[in-house]
């Protein structure tokens, strides 16, 4: 009988915990500054998502405080707004943006054991042993490039590839790895160049590479500084003798919509479904753009698709968190929810394509990346459209470690 009535107490209690409650999802990018063509749709899908669960009532008995925080690409910016909220308002999760803020922030997300889903698809933030709690929600940088090389390898066997990256920790999160799958592959990689989004003209970087010899440029960037060079190598006619593709940041609407007919052939390795496509989470999309009165160059990009994905991660996850452990959301119930979201229990908001049939988002304790496929798509008639099913790149998996 006392028994029954602690079980009992106890699960008063965890009602009472949910019954109009509100758990924080805390998100901060770069809405503006360097890289805001990202941050700024990235930051609109997560603010949408999350109006939108509240309006759905996502997570029964809660209301979602969702913060969106405009950091503008600065680490020390990204660093105060963390600690600010574990001191005034701890999220249940938080969603990050920077490679290199995240880097910065992965002891203290560890110390204070913050289930973190970042922006940035940076593979060392996921590496062992020095995580726990960051979950990328597809697949990394370094697996789409290598997957990009593997792809040039089907049909040019020796080919001679240039790097054309951010100068940050973002763009040279790949170089290590497309160096040892290029030794695999017997190809070269003749050079590796820093652009950021201040340089307008690439006319002597492009006649540097032509001359280096390279067939193939691989960027590693956002869309602004990548649509200059297609526009750059367009003018020098240099567009039929290198041919350029990109990891997820650098390709989608947003790159035609930057560099126009130049952009045409461009190949672009992402883990998201396109806004042509009939899923789940793209139809989704759309409603919820048109109801929130987002503009057609925010509701084209792909970044926004991210966003919401991220988003819609947190929010499965925190509700996963209050049904399984009586009410309580935090950070703790919130990491068990995550490494739980494997097999028959996969997550499927129909974001993100996978190799698995009826698998989308699939966490686990040891296995941090979600969506495990990408696609190559080209750029054709002013859409990117798939030119390879779903797959990952078993090259990745081992050049991932020296």
């Amino acid at each position: 009988m006392k028994r029954a009535m602690i079980l009992a107490t106890m699960a008063f209690l965890g009602l009472a915990m949910a019954q109009g409650r509100t758990v924080n999802l805390l998100w901060s990018g770069a809405v503006t500054g360097p890289t805001s063509d990202v941050g700024g749709p990235y930051g609109a899908g997560v603010e949408d998502y999350c109006r939108y669960a509240n309006e759905q009532k996502l997570i029964p008995n809660v209301t979602l405080n969702c913060t969106v925080r405009d950091d503008q690409y600065q680490n020390p910016n990204t660093q105060r707004i963390f600690e600010e909220a574990l001191d005034r308002a701890k999220p249940a999760i938080y969603l990050g943006y920077s490679t290199g803020a995240m880097l910065q922030l992965k002891p203290l997300i560890n110390e204070v054991k913050m289930p973190t889903i970042p922006a940035s698809a940076h593979i060392g933030l996921i590496d062992p042993p020095n995580n726990q709690y960051m979950f990328l929600p597809v697949s990394s940088y370094s697996e789409q490039v290598v997957a990009l090389m593997e792809y040039i390898n089907r049909t040019t066997k020796n080919a001679k590839i240039a790097l054309v990256i951010n100068p940050s920790p973002f763009g040279r999160a790949v170089v290590d790895h497309a160096r040892r799958a290029a030794q695999r592959l017997g190809q070269t990689i003749v050079d590796v160049r820093e652009v950021g989004s201040g340089n307008l003209d690439n006319t002597a970087l492009l006649r540097a590479l032509d001359a280096a010899g390279a067939q193939f440029i691989i960027h590693q960037n956002v869309a602004g500084p990548v649509a200059n060079i297609l526009k750059d190598a367009q003018r020098l006619g240099l567009n039929r003798k290198i041919r350029q593709m990109g990891a997820v940041y650098t390709g989608g609407s947003d790159l035609i919509r930057l560099a126009g007919e130049a952009a045409e052939g461009f190949l672009w390795a992402s883990s998201y479904y396109t806004l042509d496509e009939n899923a789940p989470g793209i139809n989704l999309q759309k409603q919820l753009a048109q109801k929130y009165n987002r503009s057609a160059d925010i509701l084209n990009s792909t970044n926004y698709t991210a966003g919401m994905l991220a988003a819609a991660i947190a929010v499965e996850a925190m509700r996963r968190a209050g049904q399984r452990f009586n009410g309580r959301i935090d950070n703790e119930t919130v990491y068990q929810a995550l490494i739980g979201m494997n097999g028959p229990n996969a997550f499927k908001p129909g974001f993100a394509v996978s190799t698995k049939a009826g698998i989308e988002i699939d966490f686990t304790r040891s296995e941090q990346t979600g969506a495990e496929g990408l696609r190559v798509l080209e750029a054709r008639g002013g859409k990117f459209v798939p030119v390879t099913e779903p797959f990952t790149s078993a090259l990745f998996r081992q050049v991932r470690n020296p």
